[in-house]
């Protein structure tokens, strides 16, 4: 979608409707047909995205066999989805937005949903309440796109990888077990 480049480069906020027009060569009747802001417009976008980071998590985690390798593989899927320099632009120039709209969206309440019901599965994680696990599911996704946008300002600097392992590892072992954690001891699944 031509917009995604607008609000990459621009932001929603320094985006407008005649910007939208002129660069999708659509007239002004024809977005109102299908939208009435900039916002419609972004909010249609994210809730795509949102989608399509639901189906490559989920891809990722089939067959995998332990929490660890579970949260490794979604954390890897969303990083390599969101990475590209026109998604890193648009996650930087619009924080803000993403969040208010993304956790009543349809795609990010489906992964958390799916991402709850998945982790289950796993004896390393047993919360005692369903509501432990859908905390857990919350923190866990909205954790990763943090430090999205940290590892692009510059906070630090780390591979994707890195910030995969990184992840999975303090979900599922906690803090108090990450200076012994050496990625290269870790046995992936296959």
């Amino acid at each position: 979608m031509a917009s995604l480049s607008l609000f990459s480069e621009k932001g929603l906020e320094n985006t407008s409707i005649s910007d939208i027009v002129e660069l999708s060569n659509i007239g002004r009747g024809t977005f109102y047909n299908y939208f009435n802001t900039p916002k419609d417009v972004f909010c249609e976008i994210l809730d795509r995205l949102n989608c399509e980071i639901n189906f490559e998590v989920k891809q990722a985690q089939a067959g995998v066999t332990s929490a660890y390798c579970f949260l490794h593989a979604s954390f890897k899927a969303y990083f390599d989805l969101v990475t590209s320099d026109e998604m890193v632009m648009f996650h930087k120039n619009n924080q803000n937005q993403i969040r208010s709209v993304s956790y009543g969206s349809e795609g990010i309440l489906s992964l958390v949903k799916n991402m709850k019901e998945d982790l289950k599965r796993f004896p390393e994680v047993s919360f005692t309440d369903d509501k432990y696990f859908e905390m857990f599911s919350l923190i866990a996704i909205s954790s990763a796109s943090e430090l999205l946008v940290c590892l692009y300002h510059n906070y630090f600097e780390a591979s994707k990888e890195e910030v995969s392992h990184f992840l999975a590892n303090v979900f599922v072992s906690g803090l108090k077990n990450y200076s012994n954690f050496n990625t290269e001891n870790v046995v992936a699944d296959e």
